[in-house]
């Protein structure tokens, strides 16, 4: 029972809208300007790389926070169900389907990093090197993030192959659901970034510029 209780929790954290939140403190409402979502980027280009940053932070922070329980053996290992990822991607499902905004939310991208960051630090370093990499050369936020989310699922399959033979990680968890987990997580940021691809080959899509 703890488990699921635990996977519901991770949800709710992960519906937590906070780029809509700070933007109604700064009094506007996010999803009325610039790209009209709730992610860091849009914020960011909105009220300011400070705003930005803060929603980046805490919109990872919600899918780092019950992985990093399980993994730092803060939560007893009987309470985890199946693997710790699990729990991540319930925040980035939360996360992109809010049950506060009526199954509206962002594009799944810092969630998802905060899921990884706290799973497999040194397979985050790598996509961010290809997220930043990549926003570097084009300035587009979108393609990165794409890049950045194949990358890491590439690296999740090997990882886990590499750990199958050698035990190196000598996680006590279902080592397959590490690579499912994250397909079922790049599957989400494509699916979100539907749109973005959309405008990326037409080129219409907006560069990555704040204030």
């Amino acid at each position: 029972m703890i488990k699921y209780l635990l996977l519901i929790i991770a949800y709710l954290i992960g519906s937590i809208p906070f780029g809509l939140i700070i933007s109604k403190l700064k009094g506007i409402d996010i999803r009325q300007h610039g790209s009209k979502n709730i992610g860091s980027t849009n914020v960011a280009r909105v009220l300011g790389f400070k705003y930005g940053l803060i929603v980046l932070l805490l919109d990872s922070l919600k899918g780092a926070i019950f992985v990093a329980l399980f993994t730092l053996k803060i939560l007893p290992n009987e309470y985890c169900l199946i693997n710790p990822i699990i729990y991540g991607l319930a925040a980035t499902i939360g996360h992109s389907f809010s049950i506060y905004l009526r199954f509206k939310g962002g594009k799944a991208v810092a969630t998802t990093a905060g899921t990884l960051l706290a799973y497999d630090p040194i397979l985050l370093v790598i996509a961010l090197l290809v997220f930043f990499i990549t926003v570097r050369i084009t300035k587009y936020v979108s393609l990165g993030s794409l890049l950045g989310a194949a990358t890491a699922l590439i690296l999740s399959i090997v990882f886990t192959l590499v750990d199958i033979y050698t035990n190196i990680y000598q996680y006590p968890y279902e080592k397959i659901y590490f690579p499912l987990a994250t397909f079922a997580l790049t599957l989400l940021i494509l699916l979100r970034h539907r749109k973005n691809i959309e405008k990326l080959k037409k080129q219409t899509e907006n560069k990555f510029e704040i204030k």
